[in-house]
């Protein structure tokens, strides 16, 4: 029997719950921090005719305790994700591994070595904690971008189209309800999809980016108005999503390659991510509003009213003075 379609309400209340999402509130701690680079997937340095781009990431425990093949492996992707979103090519990373006994660490490396080995990444120092009480893996990332083309997150434009690139050629990690898996085709094609972003960046194409992280597709998506200090209004079922898929599974899912964007010409943009093996699709329309709302199934709610809450927590700042 199939399952019945979710109500929009339903939907938002299990977006909103979930923890992918609700992580993202602790967000607002670097604010200060990292000051214009706030809600940005890296930072960047101009470097003569080049701008250095420099990111990180640590793998989720849950992740790790899933699958430390994948772990590692996701610990190269989730990197090249940031450096790509930015129209940026990853070159070179360093790692931290903790690990509790050889047999863990050998899995580990495994999957950092065929991430590396997938991206053409030059890993160039790691450090271990060797017998440690638990298993993580974090790693550090430069790409390099051209001078005056790197995108940034913060910079939706009133009236942009909003794009969504997703590979739904792939399918749902066994372990990872969370996770969709499509990196079993050759390692070519897999990587000629995140070239999609260096090509809109470099023919200033797109007025904003973002990869889609583990605060999934909308999330994401909220992510990226919320610092544009925009809104907008998305339709979910214009949405790529894999055949047979359950909607709620996939708006929580990180895909292995998948941006959101913003655009003037959103059509030319999503051509332009389906010429490099992406499904891609114009999905809504920013607006000056500061109110994230969706569409499905006839009904119109919002998700997200950044004049009264954030999803990088940053009513959190204000509320501590700080």
């Amino acid at each position: 029997m199939p399952k019945s379609k979710p109500t929009l309400q339903k939907i938002i209340e299990s977006l909103k719950q979930y923890q992918g999402i609700t992580r993202k509130r602790h967000s607002w701690i670097f604010k200060d921090l990292v000051g214009e680079f706030f809600g940005e997937d890296a930072g960047f340095m101009e470097f003569g005719e080049h701008e250095i781009v420099l990111t990180s990431d640590g793998i989720w425990e849950r992740v790790v305790e899933a699958d430390l093949k994948w772990a590692g492996f996701v610990s190269i992707l989730v990197n090249v994700h940031d450096i790509y979103a930015m129209g940026a090519e990853p070159v070179m990373a360093v790692n931290v591994i903790s690990a509790r006994n050889s047999e863990d660490l050998k899995k580990i490396l495994s999957g950092v070595k065929r991430g590396v080995g997938f991206f053409g990444i030059k890993m160039v120092k790691g450090h271990l904690h060797p017998e440690s009480s638990r298993n993580s893996i974090d790693v550090a990332m430069v790409g390099v971008g051209k001078k005056g083309k790197l995108l940034r997150s913060n910079s939706a434009k009133n009236g942009d189209d909003i794009v969504v690139s997703v590979d739904t050629d792939g399918s749902f990690h066994e372990k990872l309800p969370y996770n969709f898996d499509s990196t079993s085709k050759p390692e070519n094609e897999f990587v000629r999809q995140f070239k999609s972003m260096i090509h809109l960046a470099e023919k200033k194409m797109v007025n904003s980016a973002k990869d889609v992280s583990n605060a999934g597709i909308l999330g994401t998506l909220a992510m990226l108005l919320e610092v544009s200090n925009a809104g907008g209004v998305v339709d979910i079922d214009k949405i790529p999503m894999p055949d047979g898929a359950d909607i709620e599974q996939w708006l929580k899912c990180y895909p292995a390659c998948g941006f959101v964007c913003t655009a003037e010409d959103g059509e030319s943009v999503a051509e332009i991510f389906r010429n490099y093996g992406l499904d891609a699709d114009v999905v809504g329309k920013v607006n000056s509003s500061s109110i994230l709302k969706l569409r499905y199934g006839g009904e119109e709610r919002i998700f997200y009213d950044f004049k009264k809450e954030s999803i990088l927590g940053t009513e959190k700042k204000q509320q501590n003075g700080s």
